[in-house]
């Protein structure tokens, strides 16, 4: 079984007993990442029900070997996605990043997936210590799914021993999980071939000082709903430019040539003073943080203070941009992160939504589309089958008014050719 198909589960270290294994039924869990003194009649038990029982190395993403790493690509410091609400000690956090602020995963996927050449991408992070519910478990499967990754099935130790027990409400909460890992298999092998629709590409080698300001740019352009798609300097290809509004370059080096092709047939490039490019003119626009040139049929914005503020740097990049070409936008979304992905070579699209809070916004949450739709559909874990969504249509964009969320959803979107 390659690692490719497997569907893993954190086996808690408190479960000794081989019957515990009927809990796994039925599927989709194929795979045991088993404790280090896992006793061996276990451990025989699940290898003769063919689970896969494989020693994960687990590692920081900064610590990853992205040039020649195991497959699964085991990510062990991610965060539980949540909102996050303890408050601060005092002095310790301060401006827009401290907390209560999204602890989510999107932004550090996408990286990985765009550095993993195609190999499997597991992420998980330290448990929470609170017993989690079942909500709250479904959002942390189903953002790892959104991008294509996969985040073992966990259980808080308290629940795994009234699991044990035999405790119903235990067993009903379990039951759902794996219900919501059932309903994510189903739809993996179609969703996975979806790809990341974004106007905006950034750049960079993520190495040394440019590592940490990349992060830190794609984080607080997904906490913007700011689609931004990664992709290493060294293997930038025209292709990665196509239809691409704006390319974000991090690195102090100048940029590959590639960049500078797309700037001059009408691109935008943000960069730092030491990236710019020749021939440039000065634009009659004004920027407070920004010197602003025309290029060819494109633009440049040169960093005036370089990326000292990564929270302004998003900001910018979205105002500089233009919100008129989002391909999608999001109105009252709360704590509500979007991801939005296209099949390749059709006409549908899929949004997905994670609600961080797992509250429901205070007022009704629209998404609003400017390219012309024929219908849309609302999957959502449980539910059973999609269902429709009306269309309204305004001059020039179709808007969608959303149910509310507990955790996750997401809209598949047919796109309109008439």
């Amino acid at each position: 079984m390659p690692p490719s198909s497997w569907v893993p589960f954190d086996w808690p270290a408190t479960w000794h007993d081989p019957a515990l294994l009927r809990l796994l039924d039925p599927g989709p869990v194929n795979c045991l990442l088993l404790p280090p003194d896992t006793p061996a009649p276990l451990r025989a038990a699940a290898v003769s029900k063919d689970y896969a029982c494989p020693d994960i190395p687990w590692r920081s993403w900064e610590e990853t070997d992205w040039r020649n790493p195991a497959e699964p690509i085991a990510i062990a410091d991610g965060v539980w996605p949540e909102l996050a609400s303890q408050a601060p000690a005092a002095g310790a956090h301060a401006g827009p990043t401290g907390l209560p602020w999204l602890d989510a995963n999107g932004w550090l996927l996408l990286l990985a997936r765009a550095r993993a050449d195609a190999k499997v991408v597991w992420i998980k992070s330290p448990p929470p210590e609170a017993r989690q519910t079942p909500p709250s478990l479904t959002l942390a499967l189903c953002e790892a799914a959104a991008y294509g990754a996969r985040r073992p099935l966990w259980i808080h130790p308290d629940q795994a021993r009234a699991l044990a027990a035999g405790n119903a409400a235990a067993l009903d909460d379990w039951n759902s999980i794996l219900a919501t890992a059932r309903w994510l298999e189903r739809r993996r092998s179609q969703w996975s071939t979806c790809g990341t629709l974004a106007r905006l590409l950034l750049v960079s080698d993520f190495a040394g000082p440019n590592q940490h300001n990349a992060a830190e740019a794609l984080n607080l352009a997904a906490r913007r709903n700011l689609a931004c798609l990664p992709v290493e300097s060294s293997r930038l290809q025209p292709a990665h430019l196509k239809d691409r509004r704006a390319v974000l370059y991090i690195d102090p080096q100048p940029p590959p040539d590639a960049i500078q092709a797309f700037v001059q047939s009408g691109g935008l490039l943000l960069c730092l003073p030491s990236a710019a490019l020749s021939g440039l003119r000065p634009s009659r626009e004004l920027h407070p943080r920004f010197n602003l040139f025309d290029c060819g049929k494109g633009r440049l914005a040169v960093s005036k203070a370089g990326w000292d503020d990564p929270f302004l740097l998003a900001q910018d990049a979205h105002s500089l941009i233009s919100r008129r070409h989002d391909p999608i936008r999001l109105f009252n979304a709360g704590s509500i992160c979007l991801h939005h992905t296209a099949a390749p070579g059709t006409n549908r699209q899929l949004v997905h939504l994670m609600n961080y809070s797992r509250t429901a916004p205070a007022h009704q949450v629209v998404l609003q589309s400017w390219t012309p739709l024929a219908s849309a559909l609302l999957h959502q874990p449980g539910v059973g089958n999609p269902v429709p969504l009306e269309l309204h249509r305004e001059p020039g964009r179709v808007e969608l008014y959303l149910p509310p969320i507990a955790s996750y959803a997401a809209v598949e979107l047919v796109i309109s050719h008439a």
